[in-house]
């Protein structure tokens, strides 16, 4: 939902700023117009006895006759009256004294009264007084009165007064102004995170704020940051787990799939030698033509026999491999198995005419069990005589390779079909069954000797290579 712009903190900070300001600049014109007309009467009042008693210090200088001019300069420019009394003493009911060559000294008592008519609210007299006596007149003392009005005294606050539109603008545009200002710098950051807030809000965590501000918005911001960091590293592993957690389903579907299958294959596999050699025994037992012909028919019943011991134990080590049981593992030599399993091949090889080569380095060490190890490279070896044609080339190569045992075994002139390299290595798979039937094999082998190899935390691959078929077995070297 869309927030209206009331709602915005923006907008509140700005109304709040631009409320205060307006207040105190209220405040500051009332303290002016309230507290300008006391300050300029005490101001006024201090100059004005000052120059007063500079004009008493003149007057004692010059004779009575020439201080005419003195007095009507000091009352034009101070704005005020003077009037002169004989004798150190007066009162306001006393005849002024007359003073020669001057315009402007009060000369009549009528003059003083108006002038100090108390009961004239716009107009407050006041007076300052001193003894003079004048140069070349010493016996004849005078008083000298300073009378000064403050009706005049009003025009500040007359200016207040009519300056105070203008005033009200100044006040308006100044609070706009500031208050723009420090809605931009206080609100601004802040919508800048709350915008990052809501992007971290939708899954979003590229958003980062990157301040380099020292006070709390920067601590907001920087915090944010580590936040939308540790989300972004939170989910990504959640992620990584899910899917971890998703391939581990798949393969657990994969392998129940491939024990069904599997165990359906072993039941069909164990069928037929079965069926095979029960078919056999009852002939002999019951003395039915051919099968009573014991001597012949009895070692081809052995012979099924221990084709299904065979299968059977096959199966058993397929088994044990799937089940993850611990293998007792010790430091063994590759070469030494290889070799080993060499020789058994040898009279196969010499009957169809292959010519073996072999390349093993010595040193080949590393750390499983030997038996099963052997078993698999056997069923790799038997695999490679097996679909070889008859006088081509088996190569069987082992050797260093970093940290691993390289082991590759190559038979020349042959070549699988691309469609079926995908499933050399599934359970009873045969790419030739006649030709599988005929050397005996359970379908097991490839399958067995993958199982094997990476249970010892080895890999292999089988794979056409021009017009080779080559096997690679990998080992972690023993070091």
């Amino acid at each position: 939902m869309r927030k209206r712009i009331f709602d915005r903190l923006s907008f509140k900070v700005f109304i709040i700023t631009f409320g205060v300001q307006v207040l105190f600049g209220v405040l500051i014109y009332i303290l002016l117009y309230n507290a300008t007309p006391s300050s300029w009467n005490i101001v006024r009042r201090t100059e004005m006895e000052s120059r007063f008693e500079t004009l008493v210090d003149e007057l004692s200088q010059v004779p009575y006759s020439e201080c005419g001019p003195l007095i009507d300069d000091f009352v034009l420019t101070n704005d005020c009256h003077i009037v002169l009394y004989k004798g150190d003493s007066f009162d306001w009911a006393d005849l002024p004294a007359t003073v020669p060559s001057s315009e402007y000294v009060i000369r009549t008592r009528w003059d003083v009264t108006k002038l100090i008519n108390l009961d004239n609210t716009e107009e407050m007299s006041l007076s300052s007084s001193a003894r003079v006596e004048f140069n070349q007149e010493k016996n004849r003392v005078y008083t000298v009165v300073c009378l000064w009005s403050q009706a005049g005294e009003n025009v500040l606050l007359e200016a207040l007064k009519r300056t105070l539109p203008i005033i009200i603008v100044a006040i308006i545009l100044i609070s706009l102004i500031c208050s723009y200002i420090y809605a931009y710098l206080f609100a601004r950051p802040v919508r800048n995170l709350s915008e990052i807030s809501g992007k971290i809000a939708d899954m979003d965590f590229t958003v980062k704020s990157g301040s380099k501000r020292r006070d709390e918005i920067g601590d907001l911001g920087r915090n944010l940051d580590n936040l939308s960091s540790s989300l972004d590293e939170t989910i990504t592993n959640l992620n990584e787990r899910t899917r971890e957690l998703e391939r581990e389903i798949q393969r657990v579907n994969e392998l129940e799939k491939q024990k069904e299958m599997f165990f359906l294959a072993a039941s069909h596999e164990l069928k037929t030698p079965i069926t095979i050699a029960q078919g056999q025994v009852n002939g002999m037992i019951d003395g039915v033509a051919p099968y009573d012909d014991i001597d012949t028919y009895l070692p081809k019943t052995l012979s099924s026999l221990k084709r299904m011991e065979f299968l059977i134990n096959e199966i058993l080590t397929v088994s044990r491999m799937q089940a993850d049981n611990e293998i007792e593992r010790k430091k063994e030599s590759l070469g030494s198995l290889l070799n080993s399993r060499i020789e058994d091949i040898k009279d196969m090889l010499d009957v169809r005419g292959i010519v073996l080569e072999t390349q093993i380095e010595e040193g080949l060490l590393f750390e499983g069990n030997s038996e099963l190890v052997s078993m698999a490279i056997g069923a790799f070896l038997s695999n490679a005589v097996f679909y070889s044609t008859d006088s081509s080339k088996l190569i069987v190569k082992a050797f260093k390779d970093s940290d691993k045992i390289m082991t590759e075994i190559r038979n020349t002139d042959s070549h699988i079909d691309e469609k079926e390299l995908p499933h050399l290595f599934e359970a009873f798979y045969r790419s030739d069954c006649s030709r599988s039937r005929r050397s005996g094999g359970s379908g097991l082998g490839l399958y067995l000797g993958k199982l094997i190899i990476e249970r010892h935390d080895g890999e292999v691959s089988l794979e056409n290579d021009g017009s080779d078929v080559v096997a690679k077995i990998i080992l972690p070297l023993f070091i």
